[in-house]
């Protein structure tokens, strides 16, 4: 679902009852939210920009707002209108491409020029640029795992792991005094490089090594840069957030990747979140 491999674990008998209502849930987060379905509400909007608004879910309209709200605490590192562009690379399909720079300037000047006008009273989304596009992606498994953390809590589960390909969160404490140890995954793809310990919440990690391709002996990854258009030219390979607000550290994991070291540890500590970064010379920072 979503893209990638998901998983829930509860560690207490009869709980296995909610992990089917769980997937359910999961399953509809994902018809609402997903840029690559024509029929959910994102699609619908997006199909709609520069003509109409269009009304959602107040879920999906709680979301867009929240993209925003982000978008602006970043100061555009994390863009939820980067649609057109990550549809042009369409990296992760199998049918990547390396576009050429006049498509990239014309969505990215569309992205700029667009706004996304929310009408609360009516829950209606409009786009006024036809170029310009949601993708909820890069936020969208922090958002759906808040979500399951939350019904879990509320069913009375008192502990669980939901794994969204690789967005953790912990639900409740691990007892005992003791805390979850979440590993991160290696670059290379041969296990972890190091552990993070939390009493509860979510640990994010945004890594170009996740979805790339390589063309004339260049790799390209999915992450891209609201400003260029273009791959964020690599001074992280990898950023892990450590947040009780999962859609928060799924979106600010992106972010710093986008911001580089510098710019991104002076965003972490202004907003007081943990996170652990990996340089490119291999460098552990953690915050």
């Amino acid at each position: 679902m979503m893209g990638t491999s998901c998983s829930l674990t509860v560690f207490r008998r009869g709980d296995e009852q909610y992990i089917g209502e769980c997937f359910d849930i999961l399953s509809q987060i994902e018809d609402r939210i997903s840029a690559k379905r024509s029929e959910s509400e994102i699609g619908r909007i997006n199909a709609a920009a520069g003509e109409h608004a269009v009304k959602v879910s107040r879920e999906t309209f709680l979301l867009v707002e929240r993209a925003l709200e982000i978008r602006d605490l970043t100061e555009g590192a994390f863009d939820p209108l980067v649609g057109r562009l990550t549809a042009l690379w369409n990296i992760g399909s199998g049918d990547e491409k390396v576009p050429s720079p006049e498509e990239i300037s014309l969505l990215v000047a569309a992205m700029k020029r667009a706004e996304v006008v929310l009408d609360e009273k009516n829950s209606t989304v409009f786009i006024t640029e036809r170029d310009a596009a949601l993708d909820l992606g890069a936020i969208g498994k922090g958002y759906a795992s808040d979500v399951l953390a939350a019904y879990l809590s509320e069913s009375g589960v008192r502990k669980a792991i939901i794994n969204l390909g690789g967005n953790v969160y912990a639900v409740g404490s691990k007892g005992r005094g003791k805390l979850w140890n979440v590993g991160l995954r290696s670059p290379e793809g041969d296990g972890i490089f190091t552990t993070v310990s939390v009493e509860e919440g979510a640990v994010v990690t945004s890594g170009a090594y996740e979805r790339y391709f390589i063309s004339d002996g260049v790799m390209y990854h999915h992450i891209l840069d609201p400003e260029s258009g273009y791959p964020v030219d690599l001074d992280l390979v990898s950023v892990s957030i450590l947040s009780r607000d999962g859609t928060l550290a799924d979106a600010l994991s992106t972010a710093v990747f986008v911001l580089g070291r510098e710019r991104g540890t002076a965003l972490l500590k202004r907003l007081d979140v943990r996170a652990v970064l990996l340089t490119k010379e291999g460098e552990i920072i953690r915050l």
